[in-house]
């Protein structure tokens, strides 16, 4: 692949991830404002919640606004999961006429959801840096530490939305069945809840939950500014393999998917 064709294909990539972001907010008072407004407010309730309604806290010495950092930091990985799963589901069936009356390459559509999932957290992150910032809690070097768990991320969310962008096309139910698989994996997953808080009995269970590990390097980063390379090492692993596996399942199902659109 040329360089004038790498260009081409990043301005066809910036157009449809600017469009998906208009048509998100087309017709909203605020318009893009809704993008630092939506984290703002979510953490200002964990706050709240986990403050002073829940009083929740790790130890005696932990204040509550930490554990509400906590939750928003896991939230950080989630949500922009959450964000793919979500929309990668339709991206191909909504880009129907796209992709069947231009030249535009198959493989593009799966990235933009992924795309647009990296802005939000990065947002996200904005917000919750400014809140350890105001907390005193703030440690730039764990902002380095945390980049290369952000690549993990979007290698897991790119095999996310390769897999079920095609699968969409021939099973329509998805759309229907992934809000409750996301409750399932919110639940499973120690996001809301400190990881010490599970038995001991199904502690090995969330050893192979990929996202409990990068959620905890995520909290290790920007919480602890700590580096976890060993996690780091299995999770590049791990999300390599299920990128280009669902690449390949992709690539593979894609002629018929262009059959049955």
């Amino acid at each position: 692949m040329g360089q004038a064709e790498l260009k081409r294909y990043g301005t066809l990539i910036y157009q449809l991830f600017r469009r998906d972001l208009s048509e998100r907010y087309q017709g909203t008072v605020l318009g893009f404002a809704w993008l630092v407004l939506q984290p703002l407010f979510m953490l200002g309730l964990y706050t709240l919640v986990f403050s002073e309604v829940l009083q929740v806290r790790f130890n005696a010495q932990t204040s509550n606004s930490h554990f509400a950092c906590y939750v928003f930091t896991g939230l950080l990985a989630f949500n922009a999961l959450s964000e793919v799963m979500t929309r990668s589901t339709t991206v191909i069936t909504e880009r129907r006429d796209l992709l069947l009356n231009t030249a535009l390459p198959s493989w593009v559509l799966p990235i933009i959801p992924v795309t647009v999932s990296v802005i939000l957290e990065l947002v996200s992150l904005s917000v919750l840096l400014l809140a350890l910032s105001l907390t005193q809690q703030l440690q730039l070097l764990g902002i380095l530490f945390y980049l290369p768990f952000l690549l993990v991320r979007v290698l897991f969310s790119l095999a996310a939305a390769y897999s079920l962008a095609v699968l969409g096309v021939f099973l329509r139910d998805l759309r229907q069945l992934i809000p409750a698989l996301l409750t399932v994996l919110l639940f499973i997953s120690p996001i809301l809840y400190p990881l010490e808080l599970i038995p001991e009995s199904l502690r090995p269970l969330y050893h192979w939950n990929p996202l409990a590990h990068l959620v905890e390097a995520y909290r290790l980063a920007l919480l602890q500014n700590q580096f976890d390379l060993e996690r780091l090492s299995a999770l590049l692993l791990t999300s390599s393999a299920c990128w280009l596996a669902a690449y390949l399942l992709f690539q593979s199902l894609m002629p018929r998917a262009r059959y049955v659109l």
